[in-house]
C-alpha cells in the first residue's frame, strides 16, 4: 500500500509541474501586469530510527492550483488564478496577471483550494477578516493536495514598473500531521492508528494571517467535531513507526468537563505483551495541558506521539478507547511547527534549532538567541574551524576573544554575545561552533557587522494641541507637554538610543507640528518615520487627517503609528479609521487602579523579557508589575472583540481590556492612557510603577517596558520588520 501511495504521489507531482490550466477569475480579471511569484514550500521532516533514507514526503508539498485574492486599501476587489505553475518539493513558481492600482495592494495566495474559493466567492468590498471566515472547505481526510496559504503586499500600490518576479513568499499548510512512534515500548507492537472527532471543515486562511506561524487554531463556526478517520494499518515490518499518513484540521481545546467526550484524539491499536488479541489505547494532544491547550491542534505543526510504555491490555475496540480516558499507556507528545529548521527525530530523541546563523551588530555586548527544541539538555558546544571541523574540547558554554555562547539552564536557548566593538564594516569577526546532541551535529556561524543604522536618525511627529506631545529637540528645543516628560527623556538619552546606545541608531529627531483640522497634508506625514497622535480633541484631528495618516502608514513597511484612545472626546476619527469604530472600547472616568502586565506569551515577551532593555545587563520586568494609573481617564480595547483582533496586549486595565498593545502586522501601537509617558507621580504613583525621571535613566520596570516599546518601533523603522 505504501508503495502505491508513493507512486501515485510522484505521478501527481509531475502533473503539477506541467500545469497550465486556467480557471476563470471572479469579478475582474487582471489587465496584464504579469508578475512571476516564487513560493517557499514549508519544510517537511523525514525521519526513521529503523529505516535509513526516508526523504521528505512529496505529497505534503505539491501545489497544483493557485488562486490569488487581491485587496486594495484593505478591501477585496478581485481574484485571478495562478498560471504556468511549476512545483517541486522546495518551491513553486507561477504567474499572476494583476491590475495596476495606486492604492496599497495585498495578495492572499491560496494553493490547492480552487473549489473552496469558487464555492465561497468573496464579495467586492469584503474585509480580510470576512474573507478569512468565508473560505472554508470540508475535511475529507485530505485525499487531495494540502490547502496552503501565504501573503504578499505592495504597500505603495502596483504599477507596470513593478519588478516582474517576487520571491520569498512563505506558505502555511492549513492542516497538521500526526505521527506515532512506539520503538521504546518493547512489549507492544503497533498495528493501527485512527483519529476521532476531527473537525468537519477547516478554515484555509488562519485568523493570524500575515504570520509565518500560528499560535491559536482557526476553526469555522459551522464545523462540528464529528469526523473519524479510517483505521490506518501499521505493518510489522514498519518497526513500530507510523508517519506521513494521518493529517487533521485545526481543533480548539474543549472545556475541561468535555475533554473525554469532545476532544479530538488519536487511538492506537496493537498487541500487548505478545498477545494475539488487538488492544486499543487513547492518546490526547497536550495531555499535560502545559499551555492550557488540552486537545488543541495547530496548522502546519507536526505532532509526534512517542509511546514510552504500555502497562496493560487496552480496550477491546477503538470506539470504547476513544470515549474513555486514556489508560495503560504512557505517551510523550512532541510538537513543532514546520518552519523550525534542522528538526530531527529518531524514535528516542528529538533536536532542532531556529537558526544556523547569528548576525550581531557592531557594539560590544550585543547579543542574539537561537531557540533549541530538544529533550537532550546535555548537548555540547565546540568551536569549529573555517571548514566547519570541530576544534578544542566539547563544553557546555564557549568563550574566546570575540564571542561567548551560553546555554539556558534547561537548554532551550543559546545566547551569543559580542565581546568587542567592530568598526571594520562587514569584515568583522566570524566564528563557527558545532552543537553535538546524541548522533546529530549542527554547525552554527556567528558574524559581527558594523551597523549603518548608527547613522540613521528617526523622525517622530507629535502635535501642539492636547496632552502628551513630545515637543522638539532640534536647535530651537521646545519642552514636551508635562505628561510626556518620561518618554522624552528616554528618547533623548543617547545611552538608550544613539550610535553607541543600547539600541543603535542615529537617535530621535522630535518634531512638533501645528494641527489644522482636516487640512494636514500628505507631504507633512511623508517626512516622518513615526507619527504619534496623542490626546487631542476631535476638533483638532479630523476624519480626513485620519485617512491621510493611515495611507502614510500603509505606504511603507518601515513606518509606525502610535494611536491614542484615552477618552471619548479624543482620536474618534483615527480610531474609527483603524478599528472600524469605537464600540469595542470601554472608556473609564474613574481611577480604578493600576494597569497590569498582560499574561506572558511569545508575542509580548519582547517588551517584558527579551527586548534590549530587559536582557543583557538589564533584568526582565517583574511578572507582578503594574503601571501607575495617573488619573481618572483612560480607554481599554476590550479583549475577544473584533477591534482587539491582531493586537498583542502589553498592559491591561481593570475592565480586562488593552491599555497598551501592538498590532505587529499593521505596525500600530495603541495607547489607552497618554499618561504612560508621564514622569510625575500622580494618583497612586510610586518610584517603581511609573517612569520616575526625565533624564532617560532606565531604572525600574516602567521605564524598561516603555524603552522596549520604542526599541521595537526603532527596529521597524530601521529594518522594516
Amino acid at each position: 500500500m505504501r508503495k502505491f501511495i508513493s507512486i501515485l504521489a510522484v505521478i501527481l507531482f509531475f502533473i503539477s509541474c506541467n500545469d497550465e490550466v486556467e480557471i476563470p477569475a471572479g469579478n475582474d480579471a487582471g489587465d496584464g501586469i504579469k508578475v512571476r511569484m516564487v513560493i517557499t514550500i514549508p519544510f517537511s521532516t523525514g525521519y526513521s530510527k529503523t529505516k535509513a533514507g526516508i526523504g521528505q514526503p512529496i505529497h505534503e508539498s505539491l501545489i497544483s492550483e493557485v488562486q490569488v485574492l487581491v485587496f486594495e486599501d484593505r478591501k477585496y476587489r478581485y481574484r485571478v488564478p495562478g498560471i504556468s505553475i511549476n512545483s517541486n518539493t522546495e518551491q513553486t513558481t507561477f504567474t499572476a496577471l494583476l491590475n495596476a492600482s495606486p492604492l496599497p495592494v495585498e495578495l492572499l495566495i491560496l494553493a490547492n483550494t480552487d473549489e473552496a474559493v469558487i464555492s465561497n466567492e468573496p464579495s467586492s468590498g469584503d474585509s480580510k477578516n470576512v474573507v478569512k471566515k468565508k473560505i472554508n472547505r470540508q475535511f475529507d481526510n485530505l485525499v487531495s493536495n494540502f490547502p496552503m496559504y501565504g501573503e504578499y503586499e505592495f504597500p505603495a500600490g502596483l504599477s507596470s514598473t513593478e519588478k516582474q518576479e517576487i520571491t520569498g513568499i512563505k506558505m502555511l499548510r492549513s492542516i497538521a500531521r500526526v505521527d506515532v512512534i512506539a520503538t521504546e515500548a518493547m512489549n507492544f507492537r503497533l498495528a493501527g492508528v485512527k483519529a476521532y472527532r476531527a473537525n468537519s471543515s477547516l478554515q484555509v486562511i488562519p485568523d493570524e494571517a500575515g504570520s509565518v506561524k500560528v499560535t491559536t487554531p482557526s476553526v469555522p463556526d459551522e464545523s462540528t467535531a464529528n469526523v473519524n478517520s479510517r483505521m490506518f494499518s501499521v505493518a510489522e515490518e514498519d518497526g513500530n513507526e507510523f508517519s506521513a499518513q494521518l493529517y487533521l484540521p485545526e481543533a480548539s481545546s474543549p472545556a475541561e468537563s468535555d475533554r473525554v467526550s469532545n476532544a479530538t484524539c488519536v487511538v492506537v491499536g496493537g498487541y500487548y505483551n505478545g498477545s494475539d488479541k488487538m488492544s486499543y489505547y487513547r492518546m490526547d494532544f497536550d495531555p499535560d495541558n502545559k499551555e492550557n491547550s488540552f486537545g488543541q491542534i495547530l496548522r502546519n505543526h507536526k505532532y509526534i506521539f512517542n509511546v514510552k510504555k504500555v502497562s496493560a491490555p487496552g480496550w477491546d475496540n477503538p470506539d470504547d478507547a476513544a470515549n474513555n480516558r486514556s489508560a495503560h499507556i504512557m505517551v510523550e507528545v512532541q510538537q513543532w511547527d514546520d518552519n523550525t529548521i534542522d528538526m530531527s527525530f529518531d524514535g528516542e530523541h528529538h533536536f532542532g534549532v531556529s537558526s544556523r546563523e547569528i548576525v550581531l551588530n557592531n557594539k560590544a555586548g550585543s547579543n542574539a538567541a537561537i531557540d533549541v527544541f530538544t529533550d537532550l539538555t546535555d548537548y555540547t558546544l565546540q568551536w569549529a574551524d573555517a571548514n566547519g571541523l570541530p576544534i578544542g574540547s566539547e563544553e557546555q558554554s564557549l568563550s574566546d576573544d570575540y564571542f561567548t555562547v551560553e546555554k539556558n539552564p534547561d537548554g532551550s536557548r543559546l545566547i551569543v554575545t559580542a565581546l568587542q566593538d567592530n568598526m571594520s564594516g562587514d569584515a568583522g569577526p566570524v566564528r563557527r561552533f558545532v552543537i553535538t546532541a546524541h548522533r546529530w551535529k549542527i554547525l552554527v556561524t556567528v558574524r559581527q557587522k558594523y551597523s549603518v543604522a548608527a547613522n540613521t536618525v528617526i523622525n517622530l511627529l507629535t502635535f501642539n494641541a492636547g496632552l502628551g506631545n513630545l515637543g522638539t529637540n532640534l536647535v530651537a528645543s521646545v519642552s514636551p507637554d508635562g505628561r510626556a516628560g518620561g518618554i522624552r527623556g528616554i528618547l533623548d538619552n543617547r545611552n538608550n538610543f544613539g550610535p553607541d546606545g543600547n539600541v543603535i541608531c542615529g537617535g530621535y529627531n522630535l518634531i512638533r507640528s501645528n494641527t489644522n483640522n482636516n487640512r494636514l497634508t500628505d507631504a507633512l506625514f511623508a517626512a516622518f518615520d513615526v507619527v504619534y497622535v496623542h490626546y487631542m480633541g476631535n476638533a483638532y484631528f479630523g476624519n480626513e487627517d485620519a485617512k491621510k495618516v493611515h495611507d502614510w502608514l500603509k505606504a511603507k513597511k518601515n513606518r509606525v503609528l502610535i494611536a491614542s484612545y484615552d477618552a471619548t472626546d479624543v482620536s474618534k476619527y483615527l480610531i474609527d479609521e483603524l478599528l472600524g469604530g469605537n464600540s469595542d472600547i470601554k472608556y473609564l472616568t474613574a481611577n480604578n487602579g493600576e494597569f497590569a502586565v498582560a499574561p506572558s506569551s511569545v508575542d509580548n515577551s519582547y517588551f517584558t523579557s527579551t527586548g534590549p532593555f530587559t536582557s543583557g545587563s538589564y533584568t526582565p520586568v517583574s511578572p507582578g508589575f503594574s503601571f501607575r494609573n495617573y488619573d481618572a481617564y483612560h480607554g481599554e480595547i476590550l479583549l475577544n472583540t473584533e477591534s482587539a483582533k491582531g493586537i498583542t496586549p502589553i498592559l491591561t486595565g481593570k475592565a480586562g481590556g488593552i491599555v497598551l498593545g501592538v498590532d505587529y502586522s499593521r505596525r500600530i501601537v495603541y495607547i489607552g492612557d497618554t499618561d504612560l509617558g508621564n514622569s510625575l507621580s500622580g494618583t497612586g504613583g510610586t518610584s517603581d510603577n511609573r517612569i520616575n525621571n526625565t533624564t532617560g535613566e532606565i531604572n525600574n520596570d516602567a521605564s524598561k517596558l516603555i524603552a522596549n516599546l520604542f526599541a521595537w518601533i526603532t527596529d521597524v523603522v530601521l529594518y522594516g520588520e
